[in-house]
């Protein structure tokens, strides 16, 4: 399957640009693995099966990190202790570092093809304590499906939202429930191309007036769909999503050498003294205290 690699006596080629591994390891079916993006926090790659690769009927792998795993195309079967996945387009499972998975192709279906996100440095210790809770294999959500959505368009961003993305889905994976409503794929794609809009201009004018009324009515939806939708694929309402941008950006300009009280006012706030509770209520201590 080639998306938890590790093995002793796999030889790896590498080619000019450092872009495509290609693996071959002793009774283990050939897989091509790419890096698409790495930050100091995840990396994100593709991994796939060369045109014509003897896939054999189950291959076993040790995971060495923490990672998500979507299938992207074609389809094949997980095994995890005494349970067996068949995993689909759009199938999310988990990869959690000293744990065998066992992956068995089907005959005569085309091979599968996944993105992975895998987690480093600090991040990785913080989703040690979280992914032993959840299942390996992710309940389909909307959420999930949006985020999906959003790493697909990542490749070529800035590292912080692919940092972000990778945590959002840590969360979105951490609260995915059974039985969701998925929506179909032609309202999944027009809702997330107007929470997304949405998003982005909160993100790039944080400090603006974003009404609901108006953010809903740029997205072409009613006041309470949008509410709705927005915090079902962000996983919080917009007035909080806006809040908790303002105060990103606040943390930035206090880290800058920015008063306390300009910080304030250039954020979007109206009250140093609202300010300041919300700063150490979302942060655990005073914005005094970046400057010092």
């Amino acid at each position: 399957m080639g998306v938890v690699a590790g093995s002793s006596q796999t030889a790896a080629g590498v080619d000019a640009n450092r872009t495509y591994f290609y693996c071959v390891t002793v009774d283990v079916a050939p897989y091509r693995f790419r890096m698409l993006r790495e930050t100091g926090a995840v990396s994100l790659a593709r991994s796939d099966h060369p045109h014509r690769a003897r896939l054999t009927d189950t291959e076993e792998h040790a995971a060495e990190r923490f990672q998500i795993n979507i299938v992207e195309r074609g389809c094949f079967q997980l095994g995890y202790g005494r349970a067996e996945y068949t995993l689909v387009p759009g199938s999310i499972f988990l990869s959690r570092p000293g744990e065998t998975y066992r992956y068995a192709h089907f005959r005569d279906v085309e091979p599968d093809v996944c993105t992975s996100i895998a987690f480093t440095g600090d991040l990785a210790g913080e989703v040690a304590g979280i992914f032993p809770r959840l299942r390996i294999v992710l309940p389909h959500t909307n959420r999930l499906r949006y985020l999906r959505e959003q790493l697909q368009a990542s490749t070529n961003s800035e590292p912080l939202s692919v940092d972000s993305i990778a945590c959002e889905l840590v969360d979105a994976a951490a609260h995915a429930r059974e039985g969701s409503h998925l929506y179909s794929p032609q309202q999944l794609k027009w809702y997330v191309q107007r929470i997304q809009a949405a998003r982005e201009e909160m993100d790039a004018n944080a400090a603006g007036h974003h009404s609901l009324w108006r953010l809903s009515s740029v997205a072409a939806m009613s006041p309470f769909a949008f509410a709705r939708v927005f915090r079902e694929f962000v996983g919080l309402p917009p007035h909080r999503y806006l809040l908790r941008r303002r105060l990103e950006r606040a943390r930035i300009l206090l880290q800058s050498g920015m008063s306390v009280t300009d910080t304030c006012y250039e954020v979007g706030f109206h009250n140093p003294a609202h300010f300041t509770r919300s700063y150490r209520r979302h942060f655990g201590h005073l914005p005094s205290r970046v400057r010092a």
